[in-house]
């Protein structure tokens, strides 16, 4: 029966290997990698194939992404002081100024990189642990069916066109530093889930037809637009929320996180963890069990620095230096897969 899975295992890992390919895109002078920019790794790449882009001191420009395709980073806040545990041993990012996920990039995921922005202008596309400044939904075509999941989203989720549709969208486990806002205009053309963010600042929602569950907010203003949402389970600072569904009103900054008021002694995500006594925990639902709320909640939490689902080398023991006929030395590596 051991042989027999063995053999098993092999045929399905050869079968795969047939199918989609794994290339490496790295910027760095005298790397040795497939290709030393992003525009070209995509050229080459077949729709399936997954690219990762290593950590550079470089950043990688401006990227469209054209087909289905995997685009796998380092994580981020790899240099934060205190550092989260297990991230990577090279503390560079895989940054980006700005990329587009076009048309024919249906179903395509991207995860563990750094942009300032991210153009989402497919459906059924999982964004998940990045670190993004700005990203704008179905600004240029209908979209529907994509995932925001995971990510320290820096500045908003903006939807700015009058003419395009944003369908079925999933916003689920994010830090986010501003709000979601679908301009005035086109309120109508949008709906979807927004459950277990933790959301931070002063946040201006401008939505309509969105479920919102389990988020905690520090600061809300739904203003004429609450009618038009429910709200289901969410803890905010201030008052803004409606009244009863299990919404919790009037929390502090430091009776929610870890961190308390001012991150002190804490990464600049993991300071967002709930404290003992919080009131966020067990304040969520979600079918029907009871989860603790914002990001770090119900089934599936943020990660901590977007650590990228594969593993990640965290440690490297090495002598310094090695004498002339020395025939053995001893390399220590410490990974962890997450």
């Amino acid at each position: 029966m051991k042989k027999l899975l063995t053999l098993t295992l092999s045929a399905l890992f050869f079968l795969n290997s047939a199918e989609a390919k794994i290339w490496r895109v790295n910027n760095s002078v005298g790397a040795n990698a497939d290709f030393s920019t992003m525009s070209a790794a995509i050229t080459a790449a077949t729709p399936g194939d997954t690219i990762h882009v290593e950590s550079s001191s470089i950043d990688y420009g401006t990227v469209t992404v054209n087909k289905k395709l995997v685009i796998r980073g380092t994580g981020y806040f790899l240099n934060d002081m205190p550092p989260n545990p297990k991230t990577q041993h090279n503390k560079n990012n895989a940054s980006f100024n700005n990329i587009t996920l076009a048309a024919g990039s249906k179903g395509s995921t991207v995860d563990g990189i750094s942009s300032n922005y991210v153009y989402l202008r497919d459906s059924l596309v999982t964004i998940q642990r990045n670190w993004i400044n700005y990203m704008y939904l179905s600004d240029t075509r209908d979209v529907a069916g994509d995932t925001i999941r995971h990510n320290f989203i820096n500045g908003s989720i903006l939807l700015t066109s009058g003419s395009y549709k944003t369908r079925g969208l999933f916003v689920y486990n994010n830090i986010i530093g501003g709000q979601i806002n679908i301009t005035s205009s086109i309120v109508a053309n949008a709906d979807g889930y927004v459950i277990n963010n933790t959301f931070l600042g002063n946040s201006n929602f401008v939505t309509n037809n969105f479920v919102y569950q389990n988020n905690i907010f520090n600061s809300s203003n739904f203003g004429i637009y609450q009618p038009a949402n429910t709200f289901l389970n969410n803890v905010s600072v201030d008052a803004n929320l409606p009244p009863g569904n299990g919404n919790i009103t009037g929390a502090t900054l430091a009776s929610l996180y870890e961190g308390g008021s001012t991150g002190a002694g804490y990464s600049s995500d993991a300071r967002y963890q709930l404290k003992p006594g919080s009131p966020a925990l067990g304040a969520g639902l979600l079918n029907g069990v009871t989860v603790d709320c914002g990001a770090f909640g119900g089934p599936a939490p943020y990660v901590l620095s977007g650590m990228p689902q594969m593993p990640s080398i965290y440690d490297i023991s090495m002598p310094a230096t090695i004498s002339s006929g020395t025939s053995a030395i001893t390399i220590s590596v410490s990974a962890a897969a997450h």
